[in-house]
């Protein structure tokens, strides 16, 4: 049901996290800067729409990713520091996941230097 309290804590936690995130994690900060640095480029070279929007979803779902992964960095260390093979495990698919959208976003972004370029 809805509750302007419950939407409004929702919106305060949402904040916390974001600004944790800004704050404890240079990878979230250089992810939203490629984020930024990406959509300028797309502003520049005005790719098609459809694909101007794929290049917007994939770099939500970078930051998303990259929040994800905090969050697992966050856990593991609260259980320990110690180095532990599951744990590291845990960090390195966090990673691995990151990795993985950035690595659509950079495609994204050839195949529009591309279509600029081949114009």
């Amino acid at each position: 049901m809805f509750s302007a309290k419950r939407i409004w804590n929702a919106f305060t936690y949402t904040r916390q996290g974001l600004a944790s995130a800004w704050q404890t994690e240079a990878a979230f900060r250089d992810n939203v800067t490629m984020v930024l640095g990406a959509q300028l480029l797309c502003l520049w070279l005005q790719p098609v729409l459809w694909l101007w929007l794929m290049v917007a979803l994939a770099n939500a779902l970078l930051l998303v990713t990259e929040l994800l992964n905090t969050g697992i960095e966050y856990i593991v260390d609260h259980i320990s520091l110690d180095k532990h093979d599951l744990l590291g495990r845990a960090k390195d698919v966090g990673s691995a996941a990151v990795f993985m959208m950035l690595s659509v976003n950079l495609l994204l972004l050839l195949t529009i230097v591309y279509q600029a370029w081949s114009k």
